[in-house]
């Protein structure tokens, strides 16, 4: 007897929103920019929108908080896939223990505190050089 397979019934709206498409980042992370460019113009008062604009025109600073926030989910969006690929890389680091970050501040202080006095002192001979050069 043969046993049916249950197929997913998937939306056409989710198959087109699942697919990624070449340029699909590239333009989103272009016109994010440049909405976030308008809307901190509006904001600062670079860019004035006319009263008689329809809807815009009442309340421009509203409109422009509302494109920044879309900008800025935008970018998200374009930066998101990066971060994503590097969260199970970040999750395999072995942080160091009290113990042994002590040790290491210690020796960089020792080394810093070195590495000044022995410019301290060329800087002092170099000056008693030219000093008696000239």
């Amino acid at each position: 007897m043969a046993i049916k397979e249950k197929k997913e019934r998937k939306g056409k709206l989710l198959d087109v929103l699942r697919t990624e498409y070449k340029w699909e980042n590239i333009v989103l992370a272009i016109l994010a920019s440049l909405a976030l460019a308008f809307s901190l113009m509006i904001i600062n008062g670079t860019l004035t929108v006319r009263a008689d604009f329809p809807i815009i025109g009442k309340y421009p600073k509203v409109f422009a908080w509302i494109l920044f926030s879309v900008a800025v989910v935008g970018i998200l969006l374009v930066i998101a896939p990066f971060f994503i690929q590097a969260l199970p890389e970040i999750k395999k680091i072995s942080w160091a223990d009290f113990k042994t970050t002590l040790d290491a501040v210690i020796k960089v202080f020792v080394f810093v505190i070195i590495l000044a006095f022995l410019f301290i002192g060329f800087d002092y001979i170099i000056g008693l050089v030219i000093g008696r050069l000239t």
